[in-house]
């Protein structure tokens, strides 16, 4: 039979003051900051620990592009479909002209073709000089792109003052897809087709083979033009080259929270194109190395349209154990699932912009433990220490590129209903019922061919007290280095990250091997003021360091960080991260 509520509380707070006069701890300061750690440690079973290590990026629905300067332009593919052979008209027959009607042009105005028509206008020209007329509007197509439009003189030797130059704007018949294997030629054809345009243009369907280019699911695209059965029509042949379908990646790092132990092993795996319609299946586990903590991550996405609106079902289980002394002796345990439907579509897409809106719905349940049972920490989560949140989430995201780096932008709104059992408290106490805003900056910039400059900002407003999940985390390898992971969570947060990637090797292909990465990163949080959860008087962090990325052999990557906090927090610890070093190892097969 689980204990009263207020026994098990109190019972806590009375252990938790008692070791704290027992157990000699130098980096613990008194009982009420033992009492604040041992909180901070159920929290963060209640919060769960993401595998990206940035828990804040987590909430987000889906992926946003990522954020790379425009890839280098290759030579266009594409030739002029060749002009039919005309047989030249004889020097000697003549016309006179009163007036020359250009028809078929839905690209000029009839005014832009009279520098080349109008010096013919009311005198005796030869044919030949109505073809050259006829040939430099055609000229005019072509300089601008449209290679497979001409121009003709109608009937020209038939009497008569008035001189009809027909324009026959070129159009695409057909496009063809070779090269492909378990990809449907359609995925290809229906995203090449968005470069289709009437007439047809080349810089159109370049920009949208530029784009093909980028595409996870293709190593390789070509194309070219070949003449059509009709008069100013072309037919497009696109080959392709696939990718290899199945990706994997080991990975041991130290970004996961002392408390279930910061060492951990994971593995990632991809299968993309599953059903040969372009999706995807991805599946990730992460397991501390003294087994405080196993997360499973697995989502299925299918685009479901050629600007690549995004279907998304995902589901991460995690089960947690403190393990970190003295604590391990309150047997505190956690465990939380997460389902999330999500949607992303994108408006614009090119290979320079990319702005797109998404919609998600998620479950979210979480539900802490003790040796006494069912154990609540902290105002919010019912007597039996669940927390339980659905979220209606309606996200922005822009990507700007250029040649020297790229912007990218991402709003999120989160709105908890009350709805499916959703956590229910009487105000001010948080609940399921909530809004918030998370907004997030990142600008990439090529300083030169050996530096990469890297800059990020992140802020969560919200007027409502949030429940551990919803809450805005600061601290650790990816997020605030100098200190532990997820060392702060409130309700409010920003965060800032600059950093330096200096490039001192290159391999072969220009790839760099070895990096020096001078950083500086500070963030800060804060409760709203009818919270009645307490955080620790020291809300604002800030860490400057140094890191190393280095390629020990091809695919085999190492990263090393070293953060100097800039404050001195009166609850640090004894863990690695709280001295500020950090590592990453990963094998991508």
């Amino acid at each position: 039979m689980p204990w009263p509520l207020e026994s098990r509380t109190w019972y806590l707070f009375v252990v938790a003051c008692g070791f704290s006069l027992a157990v000699p701890a130098p980096s613990y300061a008194d009982s009420s900051t033992t009492s604040a750690l041992l909180e901070s440690s159920a929290q963060t079973l209640a919060q769960g620990t993401n595998p990206a290590g940035d828990r804040n990026q987590e909430r987000f629905p889906q992926a946003a592009p990522s954020p790379e300067p425009l890839p280098p332009q290759t030579q266009p593919e594409l030739q002029p479909t060749p002009a039919p052979e005309t047989t030249p008209p004889p020097e000697s027959a003549t016309i006179q002209v009163e007036k020359i009607e250009v028809t078929g042009s839905t690209l000029f105005k009839p005014e832009q073709f009279n520098t080349i028509t109008q010096p013919l206008v009311g005198r005796s020209v030869t044919l030949e000089e109505l073809q050259q007329a006829s040939d430099a509007i055609t000229q005019l197509y072509l300089e601008k792109g449209y290679i497979n439009s001409r121009a003709i003189l109608v009937n020209p030797t038939n009497p008569g003052s008035v001189v009809e130059i027909r324009v026959i704007e070129g159009g695409i018949e057909q496009i063809q897809v070779q090269g492909t294997k378990r990809l449907n030629a359609d995925y290809v054809r229906s995203r090449v087709a968005l470069g289709i345009s009437k007439p047809f243009s080349t810089a159109k369907l370049e920009e949208q083979l530029r784009l093909l280019r980028t595409d996870p699911l293709l190593s390789n695209v070509e194309a070219s033009l070949r003449p059509g059965t009709g008069t100013g029509q072309s037919i497009v042949v696109v080959r392709v080259t696939e990718t290899q379908p199945f990706n994997a990646a080991f990975t041991i790092d130290n970004y996961s929270p002392p408390a279930v132990g910061s060492e951990r092993l994971g593995i990632n795996a991809s299968y993309r194109n599953l059903t040969g319609i372009g999706d995807e299946f991805f599946a990730s586990y992460y397991r501390t190395t003294r087994g405080g903590a196993n997360l499973y991550d697995f989502s299925y996405r299918v685009p479901l349209n050629p600007m690549n609106g995004t279907l998304q079902i995902r589901t991460a289980i995690n089960d947690n154990k403190v393990i970190q002394e003295p604590f391990d002796i309150f047997d505190i345990q956690g465990e939380s699932q997460l389902y999330e439907l999500s949607y992303r579509q994108p408006l614009v897409r090119t290979l320079r912009h990319e702005f797109a809106l998404s919609l998600g719905f998620t479950i979210q349940n979480g539900q802490t433990f003790t040796f006494a049972g069912p154990t609540p920490f902290g105002f919010g989560p019912d007597q039996d220490g669940n927390s339980r949140t659905r979220v209606i989430k309606f996200a922005q995201d822009y990507l700007r590129r250029d040649a020297q780096g790229a912007w990218l932008f991402r709003s999120l709104f989160s709105l908890g209903i009350d709805a499916l059992d959703a956590t229910k408290n009487v105000d001010p106490i948080p609940d399921g019922q909530f809004f918030s805003w998370l907004g997030q900056v990142q600008r990439v910039q090529r300083l030169s061919s050996n530096n990469l400059l890297i800059a990020q900002g992140e802020i969560q407003l919200t007027p409502d007290g949030l429940l551990p999940a919803q809450q805005f985390v600061i601290g650790g390898g990816q997020s605030v280095r100098g200190y532990r992971q997820n060392v702060r969570a409130a309700d409010n947060g920003v965060r800032f990250a600059i950093e330096s990637q200096i490039t001192l090797e290159k391999n072969a292909s220009g790839n760099p091997t070895l990096q020096l990465a001078p950083f500086f990163n500070l963030g800060y949080v804060w409760n709203i003021p009818d919270n009645p959860n307490n955080i620790p008087r020291q809300k604002f962090l800030a860490g400057i360091g140094v890191g190393v990325l280095w390629e020990l052999i091809p695919r085999l990557n190492l990263r090393l960080d070293y953060g100097l906090p800039l404050v001195e927090l009166d609850d640090r610890g004894n863990n690695a991260q709280d001295d500020g070093f950090y590592f990453n190892l990963g094998y991508q097969l």
